[in-house]
């Protein structure tokens, strides 16, 4: 299916005016990998049990349901794209592909107007900083404990060791340290899916998504804001 055809099946009231919709699908990316850009910020929903636990912990009472699991950044695009990620055990630098895997959705989204090369650069610099560094299982607790508190910012404010980074601490001190831009909160507050959130109501781009199934379960969630 041709992107013109994807962006008509996605919202056939779209004028010819509008910014168009996200390019769809994993052959896209093979085929045309800058699609991407360094710096687009990587939105996962996995399925496995983990996953779905933090997303319960990082949805307040009353809050609608939270689709992101997890979060990452897109730091090279060549032949393929990397993204640099906090995983368990060390911060990895890795394809963006591995996420083909059964149950893993991705969305990805670009600050309106895109970046320059220079904050391209910048933005690739800081985060290379964070490859290999420990991966901060005390923060994990810090954001769980505070779901107790129906996500009030408290024990979060308490962790601030750099070296120890989860995956939205990455994401969220590389774009404060090296743009100046936070996510609507603390970059130490953020979670994968206050980062979502803030990209959505602030009109950042979607660029791409794995799927149309995707991008329909993301649109009913998100296309009412």
């Amino acid at each position: 299916m041709s992107f013109a055809a994807v962006s008509k099946r996605l919202d056939p009231h779209r004028s010819s005016n509008e910014s168009p919709a996200p390019r769809v699908r994993w052959r896209v990316l093979l085929d045309f990998p800058n699609t991407l850009e360094a710096g687009d910020i990587v939105h996962i929903q996995n399925s496995s049990i983990l996953a779905r636990m933090v997303r319960w912990f990082t949805r307040a009472t009353g809050e609608e349901k939270t689709w992101a699991s997890h979060t990452a950044m897109v730091i090279e695009v060549a032949s393929t794209v990397l993204i640099i990620e906090a995983l368990s055990p060390r911060v990895k630098i890795r394809p963006l592909a591995v996420y083909t895997r059964p149950g893993a959705r991705v969305v990805i989204s670009r600050r309106p107007g895109g970046l320059t090369q220079r904050e391209k650069a910048t933005v690739q610099t800081k985060a290379r900083e964070y490859y290999s560094r420990r991966y901060g299982y005390l923060k994990v607790a810090a954001h769980a404990l505070d779901r107790f508190l129906n996500n009030r910012y408290f024990f979060r404010r308490l962790a601030r060791a750099d070296d120890y980074p989860i995956c939205s601490w990455l994401v969220a001190f590389v774009y404060d340290r090296s743009l100046g831009i936070q996510f609507g909160m603390p970059p130490n507050a953020a979670q994968p899916d206050d980062i979502m959130d803030y990209c959505v109501r602030n009109h950042w781009s979607r660029v791409w998504a794995d799927s149309l199934l995707t991008v329909d379960q993301y649109r009913t969630l998100y296309d009412r804001e």
